[in-house]
């Protein structure tokens, strides 16, 4: 740029001097870096801490940097780790790599570099790993920070409170909550324990359902909730609260706190109270006449209340009963001062097309199109008028009930009486007409069952069929006898001595055939015998003839039948 000067004398116009000057701006080549995590910046890198890690974690990094100087410059972003098996990537823009980038900034820009370092699966508790991050524009012109990631458990909890570390409460007969931000800083999983200091007499201060775990890195908003008491006075800073956080993981504790102020502001609230607290004040309101009862209104805030009273009556379906009438006596308010109290008589009053069930009564105290307070009871209609009788004294729930009770009781007797006019068949009646006309003195019945008539006639009719001659032959047929099965086991060893054999030999002759017995006759039945078709089997030979003195010793009955012989041979 070029500058010029000019002199001239007060006293002589003519007398002047001029000179220009060239001013140049030399270039300045200057520019800053800030890194950061995901807890903030990290600081030089003398005041750096160390940066806990787990095993198998990519720890993600930002870089700022700021063109401080006049004109464009180019900078290179290097990464140099001291274990080079840890996983790096470097990213600016659409620009990535594992070690080093270029970036180009004109005056007075800014731009983020992007770093990941991932932490190896097999990295044990205790391992760590420098990276020094070296941002240069030339070998005199440079910035670097030096990062350690050491693999360990942390913990670190951070408590944020709300804005300004102030909460305003306004008289009511809610909670006025404010939040709170926990984080856990750490790397480790945390179980959380809230508290809080003590508040003065009369209010009511505690946490909405406050989280009690966080994972690592994770962040959750917790609210805290404050009742002033009635007719408390508007002002600031009322009172100071600590809000406290406990963190523990494996018996490790870490804490955090903040204190909170607490400032009470100017609030409009008038409670609304019944004189009889009973809950079913209007319960069967006569139709005729009606129901009044005494409400209160007491000014509980700290202003002068003033505001508009209104009634209403709300069906089950939600809708307002335009059979009802309300009255209101008064129907509003005017600065009625702080702690002060006033009546209103509320009439209520059913229609004839009301009809019969629950509904209920809102009574809400208004200010300015806004419901400061309301309470609400449950109304119904008398059940009948003109009636003495005990359903126009009874609540509707309580005719229900009765009534059902006597409708069970009907069906229960109806059926016990059903079922004793049941009877039982058992058969026993059915017998033939005329059984019973005579008793069985003579016998009769035995001699019919007696009388065969002609039925053994009919049965030997002096024929013989070639069936029965056939039957005869074979039983006078000498047929040799069916060999037995052979018994089990063997006779007893050896023979009896001859000395000991009985006196006297056997019969002569061979013992005679077993005579088989012949078929009895068929007794006499009323209807024919049917004939047998199966033909006789033959007799089975029994074996020799038994010694005089009986069966030998050791023997049996079924080893005599097949060696009963030999013993006799050799007998003799």
């Amino acid at each position: 740029d070029t500058v010029t000067c000019y002199v001239t004398s007060l006293t002589d116009p003519t007398m002047n001097f001029t000179e220009t000057v060239t001013v140049a701006v030399l270039a300045q080549e200057s520019f800053e870096v800030h890194l950061n995590d995901d807890d903030g910046p990290l600081g030089p890198t003398y005041l750096a801490d160390d940066v806990a890690v787990d095993s198998g974690q990519e720890v993600h990094m930002n870089m700022t940097v700021v063109n401080t100087g006049n004109i464009e410059i180019e900078l290179d972003v290097s990464v140099l780790p001291d274990n080079p098996q840890w996983a790096i990537q470097i990213s600016h823009e659409n620009e990535q790599d594992s070690r080093r980038i270029s970036l180009t900034l004109g005056a007075g820009q800014t731009t983020n570099v992007r770093f990941i370092f991932a932490v190896p699966l097999a990295a044990e508790e205790g391992d760590s790993n420098g990276f020094t991050i070296r941002t240069e524009r030339s070998l005199s012109n440079f910035r670097q920070n030096i990062t350690t990631l050491v693999v360990k458990e942390e913990l670190g909890v951070l408590l944020t409170p709300p804005v300004g570390s102030t909460v305003e409460v306004s008289i009511a007969d809610t909670f006025t909550y404010c939040e709170f931000t926990v984080r856990n800083t750490g790397n480790t999983n945390l179980i959380l324990n809230w508290s809080h200091g003590l508040a003065p007499d009369g209010w009511m201060v505690g946490f909405a359902k406050p989280t009690v775990y966080l994972e690592p890195r994770e962040e959750k908003v917790v609210r805290f909730g404050l009742v002033a008491p009635a007719q408390t006075p508007a002002g600031v800073d009322t009172f100071e609260l600590l809000i406290n956080v406990n963190a523990s993981n494996s018996g490790r504790y870490v804490e955090a706190s903040q204190m909170l102020s607490i400032d009470v502001a100017s609030s409009v609230y008038g409670n609304l109270t019944a004189t009889d607290t009973r809950d079913g004040i209007f319960d069967g309101v006569p139709r005729d006449s009606g129901r009044v009862e005494t409400f209160l209104i007491r000014n509980d805030g700290n202003v002068p209340l003033s505001g508009q009273l209104l009634g209403t009556v709300v069906d089950k379906n939600g809708a307002e009963s335009a059979g009802w009438e309300v009255s209101l006596s008064p129907s509003s308010v005017t600065d009625l001062a702080v702690g002060e109290s006033v009546e209103v008589l509320v009439t209520l009053t059913p229609g004839d097309d009301v009809e019969r069930g629950s509904s209920t009564f809102y009574l809400n105290l208004t200010t300015e199109s806004v419901t400061i307070s309301s309470i609400e009871r449950t109304v119904s209609v008398e059940i009948s008028t003109g009636s003495t009788g005990l359903f126009s004294v009874l609540p509707p729930a309580v005719s229900v009930s009765l009534v059902s009770v006597l409708l069970v009781l009907g069906v229960v007797l109806a059926r016990r009486m059903k079922r004793s006019g049941e009877f039982d068949n058992d058969d026993l009646g059915v017998v033939a007409p005329n059984a019973h006309e005579r008793p069985d003195t003579d016998g009769e019945r035995r001699e019919k069952a007696l009388d065969l008539g002609t039925s053994i006639d009919d049965l030997t009719s002096g024929e013989v069929s070639d069936k029965e001659i056939a039957e005869a032959i074979m039983q006078s047929m000498d047929l040799p006898a069916i060999q037995a099965a052979v018994p089990q086991g063997l006779p007893p060893s050896g023979m009896p001595p001859k000395a000991k054999v009985p006196k006297g030999l056997p019969p002569l002759g061979m013992p005679p055939q077993p005579v088989v017995p012949a078929a009895p006759a068929p007794l006499p039945t009323p209807l024919p015998a049917p004939v047998p078709t199966t033909v006789p089997a033959p007799a089975v030979q029994q074996g020799p003839p038994l010694p005089p003195s009986g069966l030998p010793a050791g023997w049996t009955m079924e080893q005599w039948r097949h060696y009963g012989h030999e013993w006799l041979r050799r007998q003799g």
